[in-house]
């Protein structure tokens, strides 16, 4: 799982995110879990970050291994918990290298997540539509007689 994954995951299944929308989740199984990931994207603190995901990979029960062919993987002996060790070892993966992107979408009508990818660092929405949303309300505001 990637971090792009994790991010759809929460988008497309999470309360928030849908009931935002006015949508229903995509798969409802997914939907405590998608709930637990939500609160790591929502937290700024980065100390904070690592304690959530330090407690999803605790959670889950998560184990590397390394086989003859010296391939990295991981397993867990709980098959129902592979999602949850697979989405908090992509984000324990990235936040170790980009510890400051994640993020919740700065729209007020939004509640989804993102990775931020930019070369500067300093995404703010999920998606161009919700950019584009929040200025011309902003443009509206500053025009308001």
């Amino acid at each position: 799982m990637t971090p792009a994954d994790v991010v759809a995951l929460v988008n497309e299944n999470g309360t928030l995110p849908c009931r935002t929308d006015g949508r229903a989740p995509t798969t409802a199984s997914l939907t405590p879990l998608a709930d637990e990931l939500h609160p790591i994207f929502a937290t700024i603190d980065p100390a904070a970050r690592a304690l959530q995901v330090t407690a999803l990979l605790q959670l889950s029960g998560v184990r590397p291994e390394l086989d003859a062919t010296l391939t990295e993987s991981w397993t867990v002996d709980d098959p129902t918990q592979a999602s949850r060790a697979a989405a908090a070892l992509a984000l324990r993966h990235h936040l170790s290298a980009h510890p400051g992107r994640l993020g919740v979408c700065a729209d007020d009508q939004c509640a989804d997540v993102y990775v931020d990818a930019s070369p500067a660092g300093k995404r703010r929405f999920c998606c161009l539509t919700c950019q584009n949303r929040a200025r011309a309300a902003a443009f509206r505001r500053r025009h308001a007689g």
